[in-house]
């Protein structure tokens, strides 16, 4: 009798688990469908402009008339005030890090005990590999705009910062709202650059 009386017990516990475990879930799953479903493009837009954070791996490929040639980069971005890029591949240059931090540029390789340090140095989050920097021109650009299509979020500007460097094009997931991809075109409307972000975490 006291051994039914325990199983009972012990039944009703793993009930309550189970129950609590799939409200959690049940819960998450509406977060997540909600922040894609409830937001319109116009909210989407501000959201991914008030990025001034982020964690990321991303994959670039820098595209000529002849080859493609492939690079991978681990990023860190805190505000206007702190950068980190650690290249991941290839192999040659693997382990090369650019840190910027208050105004101060360190690149070093372990590896080939390497580094170099730069006092007063320009922000470094300008260079076209960080997010930040799209951002930061999509805003400042008058002649820009957002679209949707099918699951994504396409905001493009015109940078016309160099005939390699164009126009621009960020891509976002509606539903998570991460970054998938941002392209870059040269004056010819050629794409020379794919940066796409294999993991990334914002607002960090």
């Amino acid at each position: 009798m006291k051994k039914a009386k325990l199983i009972i017990v012990f039944i009703l516990i793993v009930s309550i688990v189970v129950l609590i475990i799939s409200k959690i879930l049940k819960n998450n799953n509406y977060n997540i469908e909600k922040i894609g479903n409830n937001m319109n493009i116009q909210e989407i837009e501000q959201y991914i402009l008030n990025v001034n954070t982020y964690k990321a791996k991303i994959k670039v490929i820098v595209s000529s008339n002849k080859n493609a040639n492939y690079y991978e980069f681990e990023q860190e971005v805190k505000g206007e005030s702190y950068t980190k890029q650690q290249v991941l591949s290839p192999e040659e240059i693997a382990g090369m890090q650019m840190i910027y931090e208050n105004g101060i540029l360190k690149i070093f390789n372990t590896k080939y005990n390497m580094s170099k340090l730069y006092n007063n140095y320009p922000y470094v989050s300008d260079n076209s590999l960080f997010l930040t920097s799209f951002l930061r021109g999509y805003k400042n650009s008058e002649d820009k705009k957002i679209e949707e299509k099918d699951n994504e979020i396409i905001m493009s500007y015109n940078a016309n910062k160099s005939k390699y460097n164009n126009q621009q094009k960020l891509y976002i997931n509606k539903s998570t709202l991460n970054p998938t991809k941002v392209e870059i075109y040269d004056v010819n409307n050629n794409k020379k650059i794919d940066i796409i972000y294999n993991e990334i975490e914002l607002n960090i």
